[in-house]
């Protein structure tokens, strides 16, 4: 039985390991084709600069010229619906945020630690609630674009108007803004719930070195912390 249960277990992990190995394989293809994208676009420095700053936003802007701008109708009425839809979800995340961390700023003893962990729980709370008005924002603009033609007028230029005053080749090139805009809820609520945890390790930190909540046990906060 231990004979027919090692290969099945070996087998496994092969399969975890292709899985793995070519899951890497395809962030680097993509990081490297967002890369290409940038530095083609803005310029060496440029575009490495943005490629470290706002790497989502670029990578998202090759998808969207793909998909979008050089796609047919029904692939802009498709991402329309599927970004409303992930706005939803980024808007709701948000606001579970912020009550999240409207609770930790009312922990025991918050006023005698170190003013960081405040910190960390205000930025939080103030990028939960960010993410929600950005996410509302964009579903009210989305809302109101109901042609194909408009969501890529929207994509190339922010804006319903006309395209003729850029340049030929700019008419089929997303505009940063726009694809800032669509990422920004997203990215907010990643850095919001970093900063919820980082602030949460903290706290229990301080207050296993001040001592407080002790009345369950004296280490309870180091125990929890680790």
């Amino acid at each position: 039985m231990n004979g027919s249960t090692i290969p099945t277990t070996t087998g496994s992990t092969s399969m975890v390991q292709t899985i793995l190995r070519t899951g890497s394989q395809l962030l680097d293809w993509n990081n490297r084709r967002a890369g290409d994208y940038a530095t083609t676009r803005y310029g060496s420095f440029r575009g490495s600069l943005l490629m470290y700053f706002t790497e989502a936003t670029i990578e998202r802007m090759v998808r969207l010229e793909e998909d979008i701008v050089n796609g047919n109708d029904a692939s802009s009425m498709v991402w329309k619906t599927s970004l409303s839809n992930e706005l939803t979800m980024v808007a709701v995340a948000g606001a579970i945020l912020a009550q999240i961390t409207i609770t930790a700023l009312s922990l025991d003893g918050i006023t005698t630690v170190h003013w960081i962990v405040r910190g960390f729980f205000a930025s939080s709370l103030v990028l939960g609630l960010l993410s929600v008005q950005f996410a509302v924002m964009q579903q009210r603009t989305m809302g109101n674009l109901h042609k194909p033609s408009s969501i890529r007028a929207w994509l190339l230029a922010n804006s319903s108007n006309d395209l003729s005053r850029h340049s030929r080749e700019e008419k089929h090139r997303v505009s940063f803004t726009a694809a800032f805009l669509t990422q920004i809820p997203y990215t907010m609520i990643e850095y919001g719930t970093v900063f919820l945890i980082v602030g949460l390790g903290l706290y229990l930190g301080y207050a296993w070195k001040k001592k407080i909540g002790m009345e369950t046990g004296a280490l309870d906060n180091r125990n929890v912390f680790v």
